[in-house]
């Protein structure tokens, strides 16, 4: 298994509040992205607490596996911690955080989420979106209130409906099979933001070897403007083992 991530600033923020997670040394393997939002550096305490709150929670399993039911658990662990620390630090009310979790086995993906930070899985060519968006837009676009070809262009298109940092939690799981050859992108919206679904498929239909795919998409979206924190994570199953 080959995972590689990168996070950076971008060309305007002062801080980076999105946080990056990879555990694939030893089982269970996993990695996740956390795109913090809040005032007063908020959104970057929230995502690194998040993300140190699921590694310890998983830690405490210490099992090789994980179940959806624990993925869940690990969540909203993360959760209350984030809710605790907030009770604790009145300055950082109505901080929150995205998260986005995969959980790689050998022929398998389990895919937890909470936000708008994205899932995608490419194999035999195609790619899907494995997550759904939980924003404003997304609502939308379910109802039929706007078609989605407009979500880029609609003024409340960052508005979040689900985030770590409230009460109660609802995770989205999804499965899907991890076959040798496939890849996993999990990236913050700093990425999607200007990498469309044709140039996130180009990247990772290229042949090239993770670290590459992940410092060309990075450097794709700095070129582009690098408005946001961008992370990305790429992960390659080349033959199904560690």
């Amino acid at each position: 298994m080959i995972v590689t991530g990168l996070t950076h600033v971008g060309n305007v923020r002062s801080t980076n509040e999105d946080t990056v997670l990879i555990a694939a040394g030893e089982m269970p393997r996993y990695a996740l992205v956390a795109d913090g939002m809040g005032g007063h550096a908020a959104g970057e305490v929230a995502s690194s607490v998040a993300a140190a709150a699921i590694r310890e929670y998983i830690e405490r399993l210490g099992c090789e596996s994980l179940d959806e039911d624990q993925i869940v658990d690990a969540f909203q662990y993360a959760n209350d911690q984030i809710l605790q620390h907030m009770a604790a630090h009145p300055e950082h009310s109505g901080m929150g955080t995205t998260l986005t979790f995969a959980y790689m086995e050998d022929r398998s993906l389990t895919v937890g989420h909470v936000g708008d930070s994205s899932a995608y899985l490419a194999k035999n060519g195609g790619l899907k979106k494995i997550t759904r968006d939980h924003t404003y837009v997304q609502k939308l676009i379910d109802t039929g209130a706007i078609r989605a070809e407009a979500a880029a262009d609609f003024p409340f298109r960052n508005v979040i409906t689900r985030a770590l940092g409230t009460s109660p939690l609802q995770v989205d799981i999804y499965k899907e099979q991890w076959m040798p050859g496939d890849l996993l992108l999990l990236c913050s919206d700093g990425l999607t933001a200007y990498a469309d679904r044709d140039h996130l498929l180009a990247e990772l239909a290229s042949g090239d070897s993770a670290p590459e795919i992940a410092q060309r998409l990075l450097d794709f979206a700095l070129e582009q403007g690098g408005r946001d924190n961008i992370s990305v994570i790429v992960a390659e199953n080349p033959d199904g083992k560690a």
